[in-house]
């Protein structure tokens, strides 16, 4: 399978739309056991997290082609390594019968390598439209775990599809996928705000393979374990602030390119900590704060995001593309 082929038919048999929430991770454990089992759909990863109104739209177009084909875009350009983009797309060329040329166009609000869950929104919102254009009949969890088995198969996620599947602050409690991990799920009003900056892209696949130390990544799957349990004990914004801010300090995440805003914000008294992964801070406020935090913010490099909390998760946005 290729990304170019000359289309037979310039008119589309088919077209859908579907959207995938971003997502920031505040803590995380994935136990290796878990990864050691041959179906995708029962690994994952403990812990919490939130999605945000920022994310990923996929447009799909479907035309008639002597062989089964496709192009990857997002934000109108082919030259980005679309690795579980690809997946997803030639998952579901592999079982349908008819050759066809798929248009994959992702239109993406969020900055990608900084943390905020952009494979697995573009992996997401594409097996929707894919399931819809392609009329493979697959119930949204179903389309939601071949979304997750490519997040795990390339190495860019755990638990970021089932969070972003769910929306809303979720601490997810058992592990998999869609349909088989267990989620609690907090949905908040609109006077809560997210902010985030954006300093510097980290390459997730390293903290998720065995370059990562061995002994690191088994304190953070411990740490990740016994913070998700006080969360659900204690379910709010604040503890989720705390533990999220305790996790990334543990393991010297906090000390780097964030380190001063950090700090800068905790002397205002307020909770802020980095996403997992990127050199992006994070804090979720109420309205009476926003100001305060967005004038600090300002003063440090990097691209300055305020948005909420997407308490829909992913979903169909119909046949318009």
């Amino acid at each position: 399978m290729g990304s170019i082929v000359v289309i037979v038919s310039q008119i589309p048999i088919a077209v859908s739309k579907a959207y995938s929430p971003g997502h920031i991770t505040g803590f995380y454990s994935s136990p290796e056991d878990s990864l050691g089992h041959q179906d995708s759909k029962f690994q994952g990863s403990l812990g919490a997290g939130f999605s945000i109104d920022r994310g990923i739209t996929s447009n799909v177009r479907v035309f008639s082609s002597a062989e089964k084909k496709y192009e990857i875009k997002l934000n109108g350009f082919s030259d980005y390594d679309l690795k579980v983009s690809k997946y997803v797309t030639e998952y579901y060329l592999n079982i349908v019968r008819k050759p066809v040329f798929l248009s994959v166009d992702h239109v993406s609000d969020l900055p990608i390598g900084f943390g905020l869950g952009s494979s697995g929104s573009a992996a997401l919102s594409l097996s929707y439209a894919l399931n819809d254009a392609l009329g493979t009949q697959f119930s949204e969890i179903q389309a939601a775990q071949i979304a997750h088995e490519a997040d795990i198969c390339c190495n860019t996620g755990r638990g970021t599809v089932i969070s972003e599947f769910v929306g809303g602050l979720e601490i997810r409690v058992d592990i998999g996928g869609p349909g088989i991990g267990r989620v609690i799920k907090t949905e908040l009003p609109k006077d809560w705000f997210v902010v985030i900056l954006c300093i510097e892209p980290i390459d997730t696949a390293f903290y998720l393979s065995d370059k990562f130390s061995l002994i690191k990544r088994r304190s953070m799957n411990f740490l990740g374990n016994q913070m998700t349990k006080i969360l659900e004990k204690n379910n709010t914004v604040k503890n989720f602030l705390e533990l999220s801010h305790d996790f990334a300090s543990e393991f010297g995440i906090t000390t780097e390119r964030c380190h001063k805003p950090l700090n800068q914000l905790k002397s205002e008294g307020i909770v802020s900590s980095v996403a997992l992964f990127g050199h992006t801070l994070f804090t979720l406020v109420k309205s009476e704060s926003l100001k305060t935090v967005c004038e600090i913010l300002k003063e440090h490099p990097g691209k300055l995001m305020v948005c909420r909390i997407d308490n829909l998760g992913a979903r169909l946005l119909g046949d318009s593309v």
